[in-house]
């Protein structure tokens, strides 16, 4: 007897925010997203915090210009699936009204079956969010 699950989420993108508790407020009350850890250091920088994506995986995140690598990362570009169409035009709903997000494109239905929008953080950050699960 053959059993098929999916496998817990093992990619995590990770993003910078040079104002952190913004880059919170995009991923929580704009996307959707559940803040799970979230470490600051003495100075406030953010160290290391994670996002949980309801439809399962998520990304990790901190504060653009600490010291390190991480602290290097520029704007990135991260894509996220939505099991349901209704979750994209609720994202859609929220974030396209936040202040500092910039809208590239508006919600609308790909030829290849994405139901989805496109936008850049106040960090520049570029977020899709839609229904295509790759082939």
């Amino acid at each position: 007897m053959t059993t098929q699950t999916t496998p817990a989420p093992t990619v995590w993108p990770s993003i910078g925010f040079t104002d952190v508790d913004a880059g919170v407020r995009f991923l929580t009350e704009g996307l959707g997203f559940t803040v799970t850890a979230l470490y600051r250091a003495g100075d406030g920088t953010v160290e290391h915090a994670e996002a949980r994506w309801p439809d399962g995986g998520g990304v990790m995140f901190g504060s653009r210009g600490k010291p390190g690598d991480w602290g290097a990362l520029g704007p990135q570009g991260v894509y996220v699936v939505a099991a349901e169409p209704a979750t994209v035009d609720a994202a859609w709903a929220r974030v396209r009204e936040m202040a500092g997000v910039r809208v590239l494109r508006e919600l609308h239905d790909t030829d290849y079956g994405s139901h989805q929008f496109d936008v850049r953080d106040a960090d520049g950050n570029l977020w899709t969010v839609g229904t295509y699960r790759g082939a």
